[in-house]
């Protein structure tokens, strides 16, 4: 069962398997008294990947349910503060000296693949960006987004993260492959409204990003 919750930063998600609850990504800094007043109690916290929108809370919150951590191995430097990632653009640098004013706090995470879950490893955003399969339906971070496609109406659509934000944009449209391959009906992102997927809608995309 996935449930989507009310943070600010990105969208998280309460997800429950076989008896056990996990919260995936906790948004910017600040968000514990919402999460208190939306969860009563989980086994542990997710991280999609280690921008600051999506794991700025996990310490807090972690601290506050006495619960481990998890995030793919490759994700674990920049999460211990190891290592700093590289953003692009305008908007690229305004996010840094956002992230210098309230600064996430760092932590150790723990093995995300030791979990008893369909973890996907989608590198490209990040280096150790996943996806979460539920069934037929995918939490998948910010390897999709779903917005407008004008910006105050029209109709829902699915978008690629931005160049500016990715790691590595030979290995995010790798990754975009590879989730095409999946048996994936429904992408829950990181940012906007769930959707069912349109598989062609995904290989233009990668037709696109390729040109």
């Amino acid at each position: 069962m996935i449930s989507r919750l009310s943070f600010r930063g990105c969208n998280c998600y309460l997800i429950e398997s076989e008896g056990r609850r996990y919260l995936v990504d906790t948004g910017t800094p600040g968000n514990l008294k919402r999460a208190r007043e939306q969860i009563d109690s989980i086994d542990g916290i997710i991280i999609t990947h280690g921008h600051y929108d999506h794991c700025g809370s996990a310490v807090e919150i972690a601290d506050h349910f006495s619960c481990k951590i998890y995030a793919h191995r490759d994700e674990h430097p920049y999460l211990e503060g190891k290592a700093d990632f590289k953003f692009e653009g305008f908007v690229g640098n305004f996010i840094k000296r956002l992230e210098r004013l309230r600064p996430m706090e760092h932590f150790r995470a723990h093995d995300v693949e030791s979990l008893n879950l369909n973890i996907v490893h989608l590198p490209g955003h990040t280096p150790g960006s996943i996806g979460i399969v539920v069934g037929k339906e995918m939490l998948c971070g910010d390897l999709l987004r779903v917005g407008r496609k004008y910006i105050m109406a029209g109709e829902t659509v699915v978008k690629p993260s931005s160049r500016n934000f990715n790691w590595n944009q030979e290995k995010y449209i790798e990754s975009l492959k590879r989730f095409a391959q999946l048996d994936v009906e429904v992408i829950h992102p990181g940012h906007g409204e769930s959707v069912r997927i349109d598989r062609s809608l995904i290989n233009e995309i990668i037709k696109r990003l390729e040109r």
